[in-house]
């Protein structure tokens, strides 16, 4: 069966609901445009923008349908289904939460150079376009605000995609690095680098958000020394010696902090070492070294969850060098 049914050929095309227009018409500009957005949505879900990500996208996709439905018809109490305040509400939601994982400013980005971000980036501007043409064609035939918003809305969304995706991409890379630099033997690594702590550091943040507990996380060399802290939003100020203490003792004892636990009772062999160096050793869980080879090259420490949250952020950010290791 042909695709083509030469009805086109004069120029004109029909609406949802039957009725002809020019192809140059500006409702059919404004539906046109809003299927283009769909497409280059598509493109930017080629791209691995993970999981969340791209049920988000996939979800929009499905609602641009009945955006453009509503544009391509001149009658819309014949649509059973419309773009409504409960689907702006959503992507206001998605849109916060989205912003809340970025460190980005929330200032202009120039877009790239990673193919993912720019393609969102891409998708953004042509939703840009999309809400112009809708605010031209309202000012022929009436329009209801829902569709104006939600466009707005979409490019809103659209750009707090491309600049968590940015992130993430640079992250990515510098874990690259850190997992070359890792290839290597461990008497050639000597010690934690500072990309090293940043990269760790940002996946331990990623699983805090997850569960939603704000951390303390604290990566420090091999001598215990800090090299990088960083607390986040909500985090308790105890947490922040805690955290430290426990990359300290780590580092120190080169095991997890929640080994010493049974050394330190009464009948074990380091009974009272929790009052030696001025109280910094740490007994509990959410420390633990950083292995390269045989050598401890460094610790990390997470405080101000449970001992098990602690625990859960702390080895999620060990991931990206030790996968497949067991403390």
């Amino acid at each position: 069966m042909g695709i083509y049914t030469k009805r086109g050929d004069s120029g004109e095309t029909s609406l949802f609901d039957g009725k002809r227009l020019s192809k140059s018409d500006t409702r059919v500009e404004a539906y046109g445009t809003v299927d283009e957005l769909v497409a280059a949505i598509a493109l930017a879900r080629s791209f691995n923008l993970g999981e969340s990500i791209s049920a988000i996208l996939k979800k929009v996709e499905e609602e641009l349908f009945l955006l453009a439905a509503e544009l391509a018809t001149g009658d819309i109490d014949k649509l059973k289904i419309k773009i409504s305040q409960e689907h702006i509400t959503w992507l206001e939601t998605r849109i916060d939460e989205l912003m809340a994982k970025t460190s980005l400013k929330n200032d202009f980005i120039v877009p790239g150079p990673y193919k993912s971000s720019a393609s969102l980036h891409m998708a953004r501007t042509i939703a840009r376009r999309a809400e112009r043409q809708a605010v031209k064609l309202g000012l022929e035939t009436p329009i209801r605000k829902e569709v104006l918003m939600y466009l707005n809305r979409l490019s809103d969304l659209l750009f707090a995609m491309s600049k968590l995706q940015e992130e993430e991409e640079t992250v990515k890379e510098a874990m690259e690095r850190v997992k070359a630099s890792y290839s290597k033997k461990a008497g050639d690594l000597q010690n934690m680098t500072l990309d090293m702590a940043k990269a760790i550091i940002k996946a331990a943040e990623a699983k805090a958000v997850e569960i939603g507990v704000p951390m303390v996380i604290s990566v420090a060399d091999k001598a215990g020394y800090l090299l990088a802290l960083h607390r986040m939003d909500g985090a308790i100020f105890a947490s922040i010696e805690i955290s430290i203490n426990k990359a300290f003792t780590s580092a120190a004892f080169k095991m997890p902090t929640s080994a010493l636990k049974p050394l330190a009772n009464p009948e074990g062999e380091l009974y009272g070492i929790n009052s030696q160096s001025s109280g910094r050793y740490v007994t509990f869980g959410g420390g633990f070294p950083i292995f390269c080879g045989d050598e401890v090259i460094g610790a990390i420490g997470v405080s101000g969850g449970s001992v098990e949250e602690d625990e859960m952020v702390a080895r999620a950010g060990l991931k990206i060098i030790t996968e497949g290791s067991e403390f």
